[in-house]
């Protein structure tokens, strides 16, 4: 393999190793504790919601409309803000910790066809100051198959079909 030259040798730098990131979430544990008990419970409502939507997803009888990807970002040395990000092919669900110690959700939907019963879980459970709809990915499809192209195997995840139907 060729490394790569630089086209000026006086514009060459030597790049250093990338050091794990000081995760936010670790420093959230100083946070007073009104804002660490609003941050345990954007926590829990994640994982709450995620359950539910995955029930959702897995009322799906296509097998790419189950195919997700769940990133523990908690476990990721790089990231100092992710904690966790589920993304489907028309729904990108996410939370991190801020620099300022507070949980946020991100959510964007590309029609989505439970989009209207996840709006109404959303309103239920989470506040708006803490919960917030994003347009971060404009070409959404694009951004999905880069998602899948990217990320390990063991981040994607096909649902297991469960019809929807009484027998």
């Amino acid at each position: 393999m060729k490394l790569f030259e630089a086209a000026d040798s006086k514009n060459e730098q030597q790049n250093e190793p990338q050091l794990p990131a000081l995760k936010n979430h670790k420093l959230a544990r100083r946070a007073f504790p009104r804002e660490k008990s609003i941050n345990e419970g954007v926590e829990y409502m994640y994982h709450d919601l995620l359950k539910r939507f995955k029930q959702m997803y897995s009322t799906l009888p296509n097998a790419s409309d189950r195919t997700v990807v769940e990133i523990n970002g908690k476990i990721d040395p790089y990231d100092p803000e992710g904690l966790y990000t589920f993304i489907c092919n028309n729904f990108y669900y996410h939370v991190r910790c801020s620099y300022l110690e507070k949980y946020e959700v991100f959510y964007q939907f590309h029609n989505c066809p439970f989009e209207g019963e996840i709006r109404t879980w959303f309103k239920r459970v989470h506040s708006p100051n803490h919960a917030f709809e994003v347009e971060r990915h404009k070409d959404f499809p694009k951004f999905y198959q880069g998602v899948l192209a990217y990320q390990p195997k063991e981040r994607i995840h096909i649902l297991e079909y469960v019809s929807d139907k009484l027998p």
